[in-house]
């Protein structure tokens, strides 16, 4: 755990740091931190500059995920799908996995206009607590979003936000009737996301897609964002959206489509 939160802290920083900033960054001992480098120093992961004392990740620390975007790349063509989705709606899109308690965005792709504000690929949020865990939890027994619930609790994951079973389950079935999640102004009052679950999986691991941003334009466009993941989504599940033939259609981005069902749900 506290090699990573290391890594965490060179992520954050982007910088050398000396060992002094390190652990009083992280609240570790002195004589701790002191091992914990050497041994990452030893395995190739941390530079050491004698001269100026400080500790700077190498390029292997990428290697270990280097092959990530290839294997996203060659499963089942989900990035096409997702490229397609942002360039229809003109909005942020992610893909995202359930890990454990929590979803974990596995691929974002942001719009080049500065209306956004972009989850870090690789960062979680409760499953309970989530637009993206709504629709997965809504495809699962209720026993088992009930475990998810009780673990959460336990562990005491959601202080701070809590949220009751009743609540939970109620959120759950308006998704299992309207087919996607809505979360206005979640998790803060800029932003907004809709979510809905792919029938698909990422090598067993269960999977869905979002659409993200601003909250006043997700909600000035939120019947035809919602129109467009549909189309797109059974287009997909169809075969039209393979990697090589992904479906390219002019962008909609009217609010006078048909009518899609309203859904409320928490933050993405």
């Amino acid at each position: 755990m506290r090699t990573f939160e290391v890594l965490e802290l060179f992520a954050k920083r982007r910088t050398p740091l000396h060992l002094l900033e390190i652990y009083t960054a992280l609240g570790y001992p002195q004589s701790s931190t002191t091992n914990l480098l050497k041994s990452m120093v030893m395995m190739g992961y941390l530079n050491y500059n004698r001269a100026k004392r400080t500790y700077l990740p190498t390029t292997r620390i990428s290697m270990l995920g280097n092959w990530l975007p290839g294997y996203i790349q060659a499963s089942g063509g989900y990035r096409q799908l997702a490229e397609e989705l942002q360039r229809r709606t003109d909005e942020t899109v992610g893909l995202v996995s359930q890990n454990d308690l929590y979803i974990q965005y596995i691929l974002m792709l942001a719009p080049t206009h500065e209306y956004k504000s972009p989850p870090n690929t690789g960062a979680m949020r409760l499953m309970i607590d989530s637009s993206a865990g709504l629709p997965l939890m809504a495809r699962m027994k209720d026993r088992e979003i009930e475990k998810i619930w009780r673990y959460t609790r336990y562990y005491r994951l959601d202080e701070g936000n809590p949220i009751s079973l009743t609540d939970l389950m109620r959120e759950v079935n308006w998704v299992r009737h309207v087919g996607y999640a809505y979360a206005p102004k979640r998790p803060t009052p800029q932003v907004s996301s809709i979510s809905m679950a792919l029938d698909g999986d990422l090598f067993g691991t269960p999977i869905a897609i979002g659409v993200g941003g601003m909250a006043d334009r997700l909600a000035a466009n939120q019947l035809s964002i919602i129109e467009t993941m549909q189309e797109l989504i059974q287009d997909f599940a169809a075969g039209s959206s393979s990697p090589k033939h992904p479906c390219r259609r002019p962008k909609r981005r009217s609010g006078n489509s048909r009518r899609v069902p309203r859904g409320q749900a928490r933050s993405a």
